[in-house]
């Protein structure tokens, strides 16, 4: 790949690079180029002061309504299709297909054609095979991540970076309780006089706590920022959409306020701000404190490096990040090479896929013998193969991706090396916490109390997603039934949120209703159920991987004692790439997945009598 580096002062307009380019002939180009480089003012404005006809593409509605305003350009989406023949068009990903005569199109933050490939893998896919049609790309990116996809072939990377770069610091936090963590924090930038900003990926079971404690320590004014997704209806199709949206969990605002500041003024007057997205917006200012807050969805080096650059007036801003995880494991070298460890890990799994396909055509001579291999996933690399002997390098670079990010995560100085990449300094300054939010001792009785409450809002909530049948010009409809009104507590969060990770799996609502009514008063138990519910459930690679692991490593008519579940599993965790567990979690998701019969002598032991 061709690499062209740049300097600037200020702007990235001043590197003037588009002049080299010729828009009636085919080209394709990377540009990497810090948040707050100016990427789009260039490039926008140069297309519209040349009459260029194209489609600039942006991740989120509100992202793409904020450009039009600014540039003076037309955009597109579901709900304002009226300037679709506009030669300079902005857009989201969704769109893309639409304006492939267009021949010119530009990707902003195109690292997520690979970083969120997990879980918009059907949408990317669409994006990857539009982009074939267009004649001229321009990828831009604080962050970018590629494949080895066609799409990137034969691109020239533009490398452009500031003469005197951007440094900012990001400072460990030790906690006991992370919730307790987030609470600590935010009252220390209180009395800083700064706005806590919290990036808490884990919005399921952490967030009903978070925004708890946080009303009981006098925090009034609480907005959430999040993503949303729009399915609308054009044409007998469905379109998805995705935008920001601002909700207001305190006093005050219904959101609607709080999201108009957001996009007009780069700005929320809240007291504490609470976001599970990471980009697409900016918050200017020199009054905030970032506080990371890695949850069971621990943020990737993307998350941190966007997150960070939010604040784009203030390279100073406190940034703190709540980890209990060691900084270097004994005996390791401390030698991790990025980016350059990316493309090593990925040529790695390329290479060993190759050779699998090379195994997969002696034995499977035709598409079903060959459905049949792939299906069973006997391989770790049957994942990454398709049913046309093809190898989805895509799948591959999000693998990658997740592996250096739980790396990272493991041992400090990994994070260190791949934040430096980016002019982040991570620092170690001995700072701990050791409050704990809220954690009531109840007796038995309350604890009955409890789970009655939790029981009738569990028949609630399913009284309310009833529907009952109706005929119309011969025609049976199911409409919801009317009466049934819910408001919205902590325990219909928590109702919600487990239901929806369930329902997602494939369970029916009976399942899921008699799993919540036995274990939603133990949230621990509850997660493990979850966790364990995906192993046997999920569609997603990595646990498909680790499913037929464990299925290969444990075995009916075995007799195991706790420590050696504990090993054996964790050795699995490993070798996938996932997080190891802690001793009682690890025998307790062991027992959620097989059938098991318990044996005390002098030791416990668990025998194995089936497998899931």
């Amino acid at each position: 790949m061709e690499c062209k580096k740049f300097t600037f002062k200020e702007k990235l307009s001043e590197t003037r690079f588009l002049d080299d380019l010729d828009f009636n002939e085919e080209f394709k180009i990377y540009v990497d180029c810090p948040t707050s480089g100016g990427k789009s003012y260039y490039i926008l404005n140069y297309l519209k002061e040349r009459e260029i006809k194209a489609v600039f593409v942006v991740d989120t509605i509100n992202l793409a309504k904020q450009l039009s305003a600014q540039y003076q350009i037309p955009y597109y989406t579901a709900d304002h299709r009226e300037d679709f023949n506009s030669s300079l068009i902005i857009t989201i990903q969704h769109h893309i297909p639409k304006f492939e005569s267009r021949e010119t199109v530009i990707i902003d933050e195109a690292h997520t054609l690979v970083t969120e490939f997990g879980w918009k893998r059907e949408v990317i896919e669409e994006v990857m095979i539009s982009l074939e049609y267009y004649k001229r790309i321009i990828f831009l990116s604080g962050t970018p991540v590629t494949s080895d996809d066609s799409i990137f072939k034969g691109m020239t990377m533009i490398k452009a970076v500031k003469e005197n770069p951007d440094k900012r610091d990001l400072r460990i936090v030790r906690y006991e309780d992370l919730g307790g963590g987030i609470i600590e924090l935010c009252s220390f930038a209180r009395k800083e006089k700064k706005i806590p900003v919290v990036s808490l990926l884990d919005k399921s079971s952490l967030l009903p706590k978070v925004l708890k404690a946080l009303k009981e320590v006098g925090f009034k004014r609480i907005a959430i920022i999040n993503s949303k997704t729009k399915i609308t209806r054009n044409k007998g199709k469905e379109e998805e959409e995705t935008g920001l949206v601002v909700e207001s969990f305190g006093e005050g605002d219904d959101g609607s306020c709080y999201l108009s500041q957001l996009i007009n003024q780069c700005r929320i007057d809240a007291d504490v701000i609470l976001t599970t997205y990471t980009q697409g917006y900016s918050l200017l200012g020199k009054d905030y404190l970032l506080i990371i807050a890695p949850g069971k969805n621990p943020h990737s080096f993307v998350n941190i490096v966007q997150m960070m650059n939010r604040f784009r007036e203030d390279t100073t801003t406190l940034s703190y990040i709540l980890t209990n995880a060691i900084i270097q494991k004994e005996g390791d070298k401390g030698i991790y090479n990025f980016p350059s460890i990316f493309d090593y890990l990925k040529t790695g799994i390329t290479q060993k896929t190759r050779q699998r396909i090379e195994e997969l055509n002696k034995v499977a001579k035709n598409t079903r013998t060959l459905k049949r291999q792939l299906k069973l996933l006997a391989n770790e690399c049957d994942q990454y193969i398709s049913i046309t002997r093809e190898i989805n390098h895509q799948s591959i670079a999000f693998k990658v991706f997740q592996l250096i990010n739980h790396v990272m995560h493991e041992q400090l100085y990994k994070m260190s090396n791949i934040l430096k990449y980016y002019n982040i300094g991570l620092y170690d300054d001995g700072y701990e916490t050791n409050f704990k939010t809220g954690k009531e001792k109840r007796n038995k009785k309350n604890e009955e109390i409890m789970k009655e409450e939790i029981l009738k809002e569990i028949d609630l909530f399913y009284k309310s997603r009833e529907t009952e049948s109706t005929m119309f010009m011969g025609k049976e409809f199911h409409l919801p039934k009317l009466g049934v009104k819910i408001e919205k507590n902590d325990i219909q969060n928590k109702i919600e949120d487990t239901y929806d990770e369930l329902s997602c799996l494939g369970m029916q609502d009976k399942e899921i209703r008699e799993l919540q009514e036995q274990h939603l008063h133990d949230t621990k138990r509850m997660n493990q159920i979850i966790k364990s519910q995906k192993i046997k459930l999920s569609t997603d690679p990595t646990l498909i991987t680790y499913r037929v692991l464990l299925l290969k490593e444990f075995q009916v008519g075995e007799k195991l004692k706790g420590e050696e579940i504990t090993e054996r599993m964790n050795k699995l965790l490993i070798k996938n790439g996932m997080e190891q567990m802690r001793h009682n979690n690890a025998v307790q998701l062991f027992k959620l997945l097989f059938t098991t019969k318990t044996h005390v002598n002098k030791h416990r032991f668990y025998e194995i009598l089936e497998t899931f």
